[in-house]
């Protein structure tokens, strides 16, 4: 009488694959990166929807009615609101270049950190609005996750670019260092 495992006993007991947790990684990225491109919809260029009853416009309104922060307040009233198009493009170009850097893969690391910043951004914003805290801390919690985990190994043009910092460079500047980091060489 041996201790034979039934097949679905021995996927219990294994350890996932590198490729599976890879792949799950992978996905993960990818799926926080379409949400970010997703969350566009309501703030478009180039009016940004400063007429529409919930566009950019009711969103910074609605931070200075419920301000986290009474300094952040004042930076939406006398900064940001006179100037609502040039935040507005901010905006739209920051939150786009998150989404398409977690969605191809393409510089991961430095989309999780900018992601994770406009996080930090959003939760002082709109923290103490109706929406609440939870949204943007989990919206930190995800973007730290692509920045802490290797979720480029899989589904990602960082893969195609790891070996090319190596060949240029014997790898000792800071420069090169950084790049290596950004796209997990």
């Amino acid at each position: 009488m041996g201790t034979r495992l039934t097949r679905s006993e021995a996927v219990l007991q294994s350890p996932l694959t590198p490729s599976w947790r890879s792949r799950a990684l992978a996905i993960g990225r990818i799926a926080l990166g379409a949400y970010w491109l997703w969350e566009q919809h309501w703030k478009l260029p180039p009016e940004f929807g400063v007429h529409d009853a919930r566009g950019l416009m009711f969103s910074f309104q609605s931070s200075i009615d419920h301000p986290t922060l009474g300094l952040y307040r004042t930076f939406l009233q006398d900064v940001v609101v006179p100037n609502f198009y040039v935040f507005g493009w901010l905006v739209f170009v920051t939150e786009t270049v998150i989404g398409l850097s977690l969605v191809l893969g393409l510089l991961t690391r430095a989309g999780g950190v900018l992601g994770t910043l406009q996080s930090v951004n959003l939760l002082i914003a709109q923290g103490a609005t109706e929406e609440g805290p939870w949204l943007y801390l989990g919206l930190i919690a995800a973007n730290l996750a692509v920045v802490l985990t290797p979720s480029n190994r899989e589904l990602s043009l960082d893969r195609r670019l790891a070996p090319k910092p190596r060949a240029f460079s014997d790898g000792s500047g800071i420069i090169v260092h950084a790049v290596r980091w950004i796209i997990g060489a």
